[in-house]
């Protein structure tokens, strides 16, 4: 690899880390796609690959929430717990998709994502009140969250998605946080922010299980992971100052445009 395409690595992980942690997925849907579309990747290694990827970002943007006080963390180790087993069985499973069966079902998953994010109404408020698990968090600002979590739909949700996290290599995110938002009424800010915790634990286990069937060209990942760390402080410094609403759209029309560039390349 010549320098200047490790300089580009680096500036893509930075961007696509950057822009992941802002929405609290972890940047792997977008990851995904440019290293099969621009570099050539096998699925099955561009999945293990960006898992990598993802794991680093994520880990560098959960020290940031965490500054913030956004984490719930009792209630991210206990959506942690179905994660982990879903991201060794996606792990494993992820050979076994072919490149045209992967990037439809890819596709579509993002497709039904984005549309639930930009065509799902909610307002700013950021006491939501339900029944279940209660919570209330104050963020670094003085911000106050309270909130119902249904436990036991949370944890069937996060087997989902620790499972799509490894079998797709984009981290669970994408369907964790529309999910936290939209079932279990988690305020937006605190959602994005505790998937970006969970994901640190289901990055892990689901990167561990792909580096064990060599599903991962470390070459890659560790410039893109570097670029990844120090774009996840900037992306957790800007959510501050962005609203729900806007991360929500924001969230919905990049997972549009990665899946419209999918579809078009079949």
């Amino acid at each position: 690899m010549l320098w200047y395409e490790g300089l580009v690595l680096i500036a893509l992980g930075f961007g696509i880390g950057g822009l992941g942690t802002l929405i609290g997925i972890g940047g792997g849907a977008y990851l995904v796609p440019t290293l099969i579309l621009l570099y050539g990747f096998e699925p099955k290694v561009a999945v293990g690959t960006s898992l990598f990827f993802v794991f680093l970002n994520v880990l560098s943007g959960s020290i940031s929430y965490l500054r913030l006080r956004r984490v719930d963390v009792r209630l991210g180790l206990i959506l942690t717990i179905p994660t982990i087993p879903g991201a060794i069985l996606g792990a494993y499973s992820a050979g076994y998709l072919g490149s045209f069966t992967f990037r439809l079902i890819f596709a579509a998953l993002l497709v039904w994502a984005s549309l639930y994010l930009l065509l799902k109404h909610t307002g700013q408020s950021s006491t939501v009140k339900t029944g279940g698990y209660g919570r209330k968090i104050v963020d670094s600002n003085g911000k106050v969250y309270i909130y119902s979590v249904n436990v036991p739909l949370g944890l069937v949700t996060s087997f989902i998605a620790g499972f799509a996290s490894s079998i797709f290599g984009i981290g669970g995110g994408v369907l964790h946080v529309p999910i936290m938002i939209h079932v279990l009424d988690i305020p937006v800010h605190v959602a994005t922010a505790t998937s970006h915790f969970i994901l640190v634990f289901t990055t892990l286990f689901g990167s561990l299980t792909h580096s064990a069937l060599n599903n991962i060209c470390f070459e890659y990942a560790v410039l893109l992971g570097l670029g990844g760390i120090f774009g996840a402080q900037v992306g957790a410094r800007i959510s501050n100052r962005i609203g729900d609403v806007k991360i929500k759209r924001l969230l919905g029309l990049t997972l549009l445009l990665v899946a419209i560039r999918l579809v078009l390349q079949f």
